[in-house]
């Protein structure tokens, strides 16, 4: 290898990276959220700007809880939902709608006013019972907020993207342009050695795909001229709500005393007491909200941990047992009698009770361990019996139902859940018990249904699971990709809702499973698809619709010649292996599942026709 050789192969890769690297630093440098000073103190509200909004530019434009508090406490401010606190403690405060319409609130406070509807029983919602015991549930609607709320602040000028469309295409420029100097590189070590031609092309593909990618990332926001001016003043504010003595103790409930002050103050940052009673993440599993029965309560939570029989099978528990067994007979029967012959000399020599009086601490503490383990093997067998022949049913509505144990592959990175919490509420008892629901019959129930759950109270497992009453769906609102209002949230063009084509009790009594429908994140998501999947969360049927177009088109040739008709089917409907694909009018539906469903064909078939036959008249009408 010559100097040239590797100036060419090495040094010129290494040199666009770098100054694609440093281009990109640059301009993250140069694109940071300002500093904004505070102007002076003042007790005036500086303006009309949501304290959602106000939240983000206090917050170096950064999206936080405070957002979704200060929103709640603003809707009380304005009359749309009442804050009352029964005693001296803000944690007993309750949420009650007041039944005023939120037809005119913005999409981020809609979101929370629904939040409130959503876990309200007769009108009423323990303040505290707003948080959501299903993790993914309360990351998908924070992420909503955040998207809600920047879109609003852009729309006043107060907010902009932190890397804007000409940046983001004058990086993704350079760095095709570094990724054609990483490809010069590889093509001349490829033609030096002889090695495959087409490797220049992948570093090229693969290095543009990377650093375009990077180029493209959101960053977060940034500030305008607008929104800096705007920032100045409400920071004025905080800095005299900071002054008072007695505003950062106040309650949420104060909200009818001190108006909106304590939601911008809790905008700001201000309000400790208040902000840390109001809480709309992920629900402590410890401590539970239930209105099952009629009437909200909290109850305690236990959870199994530490003891090895907490979700095992019996079988597994028996087998401990028999191993516990074997080992003691053998120290006892075995070894410590061969221990005493040994310490007390010929069997024939030694008087019957020589042994015994001539014991060492090594053969004594040998003889106990043995015959503590047999006692502990006696113990298991006894609690398994009892266990086996004395289960127990529980009856009340899931609370709680959350991935426990994981199995990790040593091939990769992947994890397989092993076991679940499931936590059931009565309705009555004062303190609630965390079962170990085991990954093969996890996906039988969900949050919200209310149920009958066989267990082995011993080693808390679940055996048998029936479903009374399924929790229901929810109806959510979506934004569509540009950020602003929809008149219909998750609406197609022409009307089409993917989500109303199937229920999930169809799709489930079609596959012979519990199905639960995805919520989507955002219009365009919903727009085109709906997505359901089991109780693992693996998906097992996803429906696509596709107005018309090329894509249409596309999708009817495929099927034509790969599958085989499905006659009275639509207008024309054809099914292969893990597939169904029908026509109505312009308008075709993709049925996918995974696996070969049960049944075989036919189970997709009858989604296909149902699907189909919900098609609004108005987008499906014959073609001319």
């Amino acid at each position: 290898m010559t100097a040239y050789d590797l100036a060419v192969e090495l040094g010129l890769p290494v040199a666009c990276l770098a100054a694609w690297a440093a281009a990109y630093c640059l301009a993250r440098l140069s694109n940071r959220p300002a500093g904004v000073p505070a102007a002076a103190a003042a007790m005036e509200l500086p303006g009309q700007e949501p304290p959602a909004v106000v939240s983000l530019l206090a917050n170096q434009w950064q999206v936080t809880v405070d957002a979704a508090e200060s929103t709640l406490l603003d809707l009380a401010a304005r009359g749309y939902v009442e804050l009352r606190q029964a005693d001296a403690d803000p944690q007993h405060t309750t949420v009650h709608l007041t039944g005023r319409s939120p037809e005119h609130l913005t999409r981020y406070e809609r979101l929370v006013h629904d939040r409130v509807t959503e876990r309200a029983v007769d009108g009423v919602v323990p303040l505290t019972a707003l948080s959501f015991a299903d993790a993914g549930r309360a990351d998908s609607w924070s992420k909503r907020m955040r998207r809600y709320v920047i879109a609003d602040a852009r729309r006043l000028g107060l907010s902009r993207r932190r890397f804007s469309k000409v940046l983001v295409t004058v990086l993704s420029v350079l760095g095709v342009v570094a990724a054609a100097g990483v490809a010069t590189g590889v093509w001349h070590l490829v033609r030096r050695t002889g090695d495959d031609q087409f490797g220049s092309v992948a570093a090229f593909v693969v290095t543009a795909a990377v650093l375009v990618g990077i180029a493209g990332r959101d960053l977060g926001e940034r500030d305008t001229p607008a929104g800096r001016e705007t920032a100045t003043r409400w920071l004025g504010l905080r800095a005299w709500l900071a002054g008072h003595e007695s505003f950062a103790e106040l309650p949420p409930a104060a909200v009818g005393v001190w108006d909106r002050y304590l939601s911008y103050g809790a905008a700001l940052g201000v309000t400790r007491v208040a902000s840390r009673v109001i809480h709309l993440g992920v629900a402590d599993r410890k401590r539970l909200w239930s209105s099952y029965g009629g009437g909200w309560r909290q109850v305690p939570v236990t959870y199994p941990a530490g003891l090895p029989r907490y979700g095992q099978a019996l079988g597994w528990i028996v087998f401990r047992a028999l191993l516990a067994g074997m080992i003691g007979w053998t120290l006892t029967r075995i070894v410590g009698v061969a221990l005493l012959d040994s310490a007390s000399g010929s069997a024939a020599s030694a008087s019957p009770g020589a042994r015994w009086t001539s014991i060492d601490p090594v053969t004594l503490g040998v003889i106990t361990f043995g015959l503590l383990l047999l006692g502990y093997a006696a113990y298991l067998v006894v609690r398994v019996v009892i266990d086996l022949v004395a289960p127990a049913d529980v009856t009340g509505e899931v609370l709680w139902h959350q991935v426990w144990q994981v199995h990790s592959s040593d091939s990769d990175s992947s994890s397989t859940p092993v076991n679940h919490y499931l936590v059931v509420d009565d309705g009555h008892a004062d303190q609630l018990r965390a079962w170990v629901l085991p990954q093969e019959i996890a996906g039988e129930c969900r949050l919200g249904d209310v149920v009958t759950v066989r267990v082995r109270p011993w080693t808390r497992r679940v055996i048998r699971v029936a479903v009374h009453r399924p929790a229901p769906e929810i109806a959510e609102q979506y934004d569509d990709a540009d950020g602003e209002e929809t008149g219909s949230a998750g609406a197609a063009p022409g009307g089409l809702h993917p989500e109303r084509l199937l229920s999930a009790a169809e799709v489930g009594a079609a596959l012979g499973m519990r199905v639960s429908l995805v919520r989507p994140e955002s219009a365009a998501e919903a727009r085109w698809g709906a997505r359901f999947v089991d109780g693992r969360g693996s998906t097992v049927l996803v429906v696509n619709v596709v107005a018309g177009g090329r894509m249409a088109r596309a999708a009817l040739l495929l099927s034509r010649s790969f599958g085989q008709a499905l006659p009275g089917v639509g207008d024309e409907a054809y099914a292969t292996r893990d597939r169904v694909v029908g026509r109505r009018g312009d308008v075709v539906l993709l049925v996918l599942h995974p696996q070969e469903a049960p049944g075989g064909g036919a189970a997709l078939a009858g989604l296909l026709a149902t699907a189909l036959s919900r098609l609004p008249a108005d987008v499906a009408a014959p073609r001319p």
